[in-house]
């Protein structure tokens, strides 16, 4: 029988997962800075229901590959220390599941969003008449994610030695 804590472990442990990713993956955090802009440009220009659904879905699909293609390059590296073809081959193909996946999000953010972008002057304004606290926030959420992005806010394991890949 298992450990009566062991479910909400399951989720301490995915979450120092998704963290320890976060820390060491650069592209990881591009894809959840450019999910909180789009998020940020869903809110201002007030998407549907299905809008939505469709945003996340494609943010999610890409950042669970990211953390499925930083969890293959691991368990290649330990694998096979040394240059091997099967291990290159695994990370390609991982890296290219997470390009496929990416390319189809940009694609639905352009059928979203460009089709909106003649009225951006007048949503924001009057997104900024609603609330301008709202408004407010979301840049400071963005100011942030950039902020990780580009490395001015500390994050976990920023002095941690990452393997180097091998090719």
């Amino acid at each position: 029988m298992s450990h009566p804590n062991s479910f909400g472990r399951a989720f301490v442990y995915a979450g120092e997962g998704i963290w320890t990713a976060l820390a060491s993956e650069r592209n990881l955090r591009v894809h959840v800075t450019v999910a909180l802009a789009i998020a940020a440009g869903g809110w201002l220009f007030a998407l549907t229901a299905v809008e939505w659904m469709a945003v996340v879905l494609a943010f999610g699909l890409v950042m669970a590959l990211e953390l499925m293609n930083t969890a293959v390059e691991a368990l290649a590296d330990l694998a096979s220390p040394e240059i091997h073809p099967l291990a290159k081959r695994a990370k390609d193909t991982a890296a290219g599941a997470v390009l496929v996946a990416a390319m189809a999000a940009l694609a639905l953010g352009l059928v979203v969003f460009v089709p909106r972008l003649p009225d951006f002057g007048h949503d924001f304004m009057v997104r900024w008449h609603q609330s301008p606290i709202a408004v407010l926030a979301v840049a400071v959420v963005l100011a942030v994610a950039l902020g990780l992005l580009w490395g001015v806010v500390p994050r976990h394991g920023r002095t941690r030695r990452r393997p180097e890949p091998f090719r």
